[in-house]
């Protein structure tokens, strides 16, 4: 008898379960769609991406019009949508019981943005992935330039290992900048690298002095270099009549003066 009265407990348990998940999934179902909810998570209020475009965008596919119930709005479609935006490194859209669409969008961080020989340019984040510009947004960083070939991207994304781009001059010119960028010192008192063919210069922040480092073999050294240069030279009114110093010989820095003249 206590054995048949705890497989009817059970039994009723199991079916009061099953009443309540029904009718909770039925009332579910039967119920449009509450709001869509967009994050978008970015350093700064505005970035590369345009909120309101794309919130309008996942409206039209939703279609609440002809899908009034919440089951109803192609959520997939959703999440193909913003997988596509270029500027995106993580999507997510789910629809939770209370019907709400969430989606979220983890914008790109970019660092560095550099120009091809023809004026196009592409932004870089730390980890070589490359994304197109923006007509919205310009952020303030490390400009690279010069006769660089590779192609700009438009409404994709893509990274320097990919076949294209590892072939061409996007991944030396990145590893240079990035170098650049992990200085503590060149990070604040360089504000562009130029690839003339041969040689990476840098351009100084408020100096009127070109800076040579050669090709892209031991940058670091070359870097700590002008470091200690720079920092020795600090307030001597010497450094303001040179015009160029070059830093791609070994145990040597060689200073050309504005008549020519090289120390």
């Amino acid at each position: 008898m206590r054995k048949f009265l705890q497989i009817l407990v059970l039994v009723i348990t199991i079916g009061a379960i099953g009443c309540l998940w029904f009718f909770t999934h039925k009332e579910h179902v039967e119920r449009p769609l509450h709001h869509v909810e967009l994050t978008v998570v970015r350093p700064n209020e505005t970035g590369f991406i345009d909120k309101v475009a794309v919130y309008q965008s996942i409206m039209r596919i939703c279609d609440t019009i002809h899908n009034n119930l919440a089951t109803m709005i192609p959520v997939d479609s959703v999440r193909n949508y913003i997988a596509t935006i270029p500027w995106a490194v993580y999507t997510d859209a789910v629809m939770t019981f209370d019907e709400v669409l969430k989606v979220k969008i983890v914008e790109c961080q970019p660092y560095m943005r550099v120009y091809n020989r023809d004026g196009q340019s592409v932004y870089l984040d730390e980890n070589g992935n490359i994304f197109p510009e923006s007509a919205i947004y310009t952020p303030h960083l490390l400009i690279g330039s010069g006769n660089l070939n590779f192609k700009a991207l438009k409404n994709r994304r893509a990274n320097i290992a990919d076949i294209y781009y590892a072939s061409s001059d996007l991944p030396k010119m990145f590893n240079v900048m990035k170098k650049v960028l992990n200085n503590s010192y060149s990070k604040v008192c360089v504000k562009q690298v130029y690839y003339d063919n041969k040689n990476y210069e840098l351009v100084l922040n408020n100096v009127d002095l070109k800076v040579i480092l050669g090709n892209d073999k031991n940058v670091d050294v070359k870097l700590m270099n002008m470091k200690y240069f720079l920092e020795k030279m600090q307030g001597s009114e010497e450094l303001k009549n040179y015009k160029q110093i070059n830093f791609n010989f070994e145990n040597q820095v060689v200073c050309t003066k504005n008549n020519k003249n090289k120390r």
